[in-house]
This record gives C-alpha cells, sequence and structure tokens, in this order.
C-alpha cells in the first residue's frame, strides 16, 4: 500500500541552504546574491552534499556573527521539523504553538525537501473555517458569487427537513396543553432552555467535526470521550446557574412555586445539554462509520433535534411534578 504524504502538497522551495563548512561571509553573499522577494530568509538551513537537513541558523546570529566563523558552529542542532507523512492538522499545530514562520519538511532518511510556512497555516485554516461554517450552515455555496437557483438548491432541502422535524415539537405542545394552560409561567423558560441545549450542542458538533476533518487518523472514541467530559461539566455549571436564576425570577414574581418550577428548569437543562453534547458530538462520529461526510450533521439539524428532546423532558416532568 502507498504511503500518504500530505506534505509534499505544500512544499515551498523558497528558502536559503549553506554548507556547514561555510564562511559566515561567504554565508552571507550567497543569501544576498539568491534571495528574491519572495524568499524566506528568517532562518537558513545547513546541510551536506546529499541535502540531509543538519542544522538551523536564525538569520539575527549570521548577521552578528564575524568572519572566521562557520557554519556548523552557528547552527542549531535541536530544531523542529515536520515529516513527510506529517497530517496537516499536526504541522499546522506545530507552526501555532512555537510561532514559526517556516518549518523544514524532512523525507525518511532526514534529507530537506521544502519548508511548511506560517502563511501555509492560515491558508489551511481559512479554508477549513469557511467549509466548516457552510457545513454548519448547511449550505454548499462555496462559490464566491453562487447563482440564485443553486442557493436555493442549495438550502431548500435543508428547510423541508427541518420543517417535517418541527411538526414533531408542535405536536408535542399539542400534547401538553393542559400542564402549559395550568402552569403558564414554563413558558418563560422555554426559550432559555431551548438556545442553551442547542448552543453546546454546536459547540460540541463543530469541534468533532473539524477534528473529523482535519485529522483522518483520530481516534473517535478519544474524542468522544472528551467532548462528553467537557460537556458534562459545563451542563453541571450551567444547569446549576439556571436553576438558580430561574429560583430567583419566580421569587420576584412571588410565584408560590418557585422552588418546584426551577428545580425542573434545572434539572431540565442538565438532561438537554448532556443530550445535545451527546448527539453533537455522536452523530458525526456515525456519519464517519459508515463513510459518509460527517460535515452533514449540520447545526440547523441538530439544533431540531435538540428541542424535540428539551421539550419532551421538560413538559414531561412538569406535568409529573406540578399538576
Amino acid at each position: 500500500m502507498r504511503k500518504i504524504h500530505p506534505m509534499l502538497n505544500y512544499l515551498n522551495n523558497n528558502y536559503i541552504t549553506v554548507a556547514p563548512y561555510s564562511d559566515v561571509k561567504d554565508a552571507m553573499n550567497k543569501i544576498i546574491l539568491e534571495s528574491q522577494e519572495e524568499t524566506m530568509i528568517d532562518y537558513v538551513y545547513v546541510i551536506d552534499k546529499k541535502t540531509k537537513l543538519l542544522g538551523v541558523i536564525d538569520l539575527k546570529d549570521m548577521i552578528i556573527a564575524r568572519s572566521p566563523k562557520k557554519m556548523e558552529s552557528l547552527m542549531d542542532k535541536t530544531f523542529h521539523y515536520l515529516k513527510e507523512d506529517t497530517q496537516i492538522d499536526e504541522a499546522i499545530d506545530t507552526v501555532q504553538k512555537y510561532d514559526l514562520e517556516m518549518v523544514p519538511i524532512l523525507n525518511h532518511f532526514g534529507h530537506l525537501r521544502g519548508v511548511f510556512t506560517a502563511e501555509n497555516a492560515l491558508d489551511l485554516l481559512k479554508e477549513g473555517a469557511l467549509e466548516t461554517y457552510h457545513n454548519l450552515a448547511s449550505t454548499k455555496e462555496t462559490k464566491p458569487n453562487p447563482r440564485a437557483i443553486d442557493k436555493m438548491k442549495s438550502r431548500l432541502p435543508w428547510l423541508l427537513i427541518l420543517l417535517f422535524l418541527d411538526l414533531f415539537t408542535s405536536s408535542i405542545l399539542s400534547s401538553f396543553q393542559a400542564t402549559i394552560a395550568s402552569v403558564l409561567v414554563l413558558s418563560y423558560f422555554q426559550t432559555m432552555i431551548f438556545d442553551t441545549s442547542g448552543n453546546i450542542s454546536t459547540q460540541s458538533l463543530a469541534s468533532t467535526v473539524i477534528n473529523i476533518s482535519l485529522n483522518p487518523k483520530l481516534i473517535l472514541k478519544r474524542q468522544l470521550l472528551k467532548e462528553l467530559s467537557i460537556g458534562l461539566i459545563n451542563t453541571i455549571i450551567t444547569a446549576a446557574f439556571g436553576f438558580l436564576v430561574a429560583y430567583i425570577f419566580l421569587v420576584i414574581l412571588k410565584e408560590p412555586r418557585a422552588f418546584q418550577i426551577s428545580s425542573i428548569v434545572g434539572v431540565t437543562l442538565l438532561i438537554s445539554l448532556f443530550i445535545g453534547t451527546l448527539t453533537g458530538s455522536v452523530i458525526p462520529i456515525i456519519f464517519k462509520k459508515f463513510n459518509i461526510d460527517p460535515s452533514v450533521a449540520s447545526g440547523p439539524f441538530m439544533t431540531t433535534i435538540n428541542d424535540v428532546f428539551s421539550l419532551l423532558v421538560y413538559l414531561g416532568l412538569a406535568t409529573t411534578f406540578l399538576l
């Protein structure tokens, strides 16, 4: 099986190399003669006759140094580098983590093949963010100026699917008419529960989709556990805060069942937020298992699903404990 080398698609050859035995003066003359407008000279790479990378020199150190110093005495033998088979997300992380303008790309034998630049990383991040935005918005309008008919075709299917799902929400509301009529104050917190559940779900969805897209070798079980752990902590804190806010609000309104209603709000937030985290994390992973683009698990779709679950839990608890 042929090995995939992602970094070969981003090789930049606009850099300067010198020999280890070169004098500082000769090396500086070479930089002046070979440098062009697009040449990156932040670092100079010291290579042997077989192009094996021996070390890296900061241009500032070369400017300060004086002849007859050799490159081998100035070079730093410990340096960050990428391999040909390094994944794109790892390359971007390296540039960001160590604040590098350029990183050498080496083959299996340590030979210098090119450099990966901060500009490459920025372009890839922009492309990934744009694609993720379109996917989360349930559109595929990736062209700068798409035709109106193309916009309609990309949006209409999702609108119809979401409309169908919204019918479930309407049917749930009609099933709990007696509860809503008896305890009107329940409607005060419905929007808060829906929005918070949708927000946490979209966060998990975006994180999972981005990680799956950028890292094909992502360990899905680890990603799921990570998102669920983060979601659980945020869920507990948010639910407790939601209970407190609801209780204070109801006390101000002099609602006699303030504690019971605020408890229902808190428990609903606890359940619906965790469900939101679960759906936002699990659905992209399920899609990935079936070789379906996980980014089609769109934000609006997930929000509608969470609304159905949240409404069932909220009104179900209210009916059980308040009527």
